[in-house]
């Protein structure tokens, strides 16, 4: 099983992923987003969301497949915040045409705590040029997150959604319990909640 990961930026979703993988018992995690940080090493045609790029989509797809295969049945997770339910819609697609099943976990949150966690985005100093320009790009983008999660034809199989509050272990707990499971009702944090 192959479980996509989408949610808002800034999320530290590696780190949720991998501690998700522990519970779920060895399932392997792959990064999408280092796939596009090598192709804009040599390709310098990449879009400014290297995302709508169709081989950086064949290669997220081709990763998430050889990862499940090389497994041995441990399930694979992939954390990448794709906000296209066309291109999260394609991928899918992709990942079921190689014969492995797929899964979409969608965390969910509001415009208010998108903005707090884009300006809380630790990666490079704060208030350094690189900071500016991380920040800003992801606060140019929340149109498409905020559409992306109200469309109601969006290819996500579980939605949990996420409150300011929301420990990183109980989101990591919420995508292990949904991973592979038919869908079910949206997970909400109620402060002060121990982990699912």
């Amino acid at each position: 099983m192959i479980t996509v990961i989408t949610g808002p930026w800034a999320l530290p979703r590696m780190r949720i992923a991998r501690s998700a993988a522990r519970r779920i018992g060895g399932a392997e995690v792959v990064d999408g987003e280092q796939l596009g940080f090598a192709l804009m090493e040599f390709r310098d045609d990449l879009p400014d969301n290297f995302q709508e790029d169709a081989v950086w989509e064949g290669l997220f797809t081709s990763l998430c497949v050889h990862t499940a295969r090389r497994g041995g049945g441990t399930g694979v997770l992939a954390p990448m915040n794709i906000h296209s339910s066309e291109r999260l819609s394609r991928i899918r697609a992709g990942i079921a045409g190689h014969g492995e099943a797929v899964h979409v976990v969608g965390l969910r949150s509001t415009r208010d705590h998108c903005e707090r966690l884009a300006d809380s985005y630790t990666f490079f100093e704060r208030e350094s040029p690189d900071y500016h320009r991380v920040r800003n790009w992801q606060l140019e983008r929340l149109g498409e997150y905020l559409e992306f999660i109200d469309d109601p034809k969006a290819p996500v199989d579980h939605w949990i959604d996420l409150e300011a509050d929301a420990p990183e272990e109980w989101v990591a707990s919420s995508i292990a319990a949904a991973s592979g499971k038919p869908a079910a009702a949206v997970r909400r944090y109620r402060s002060g909640e121990r982990r699912p």
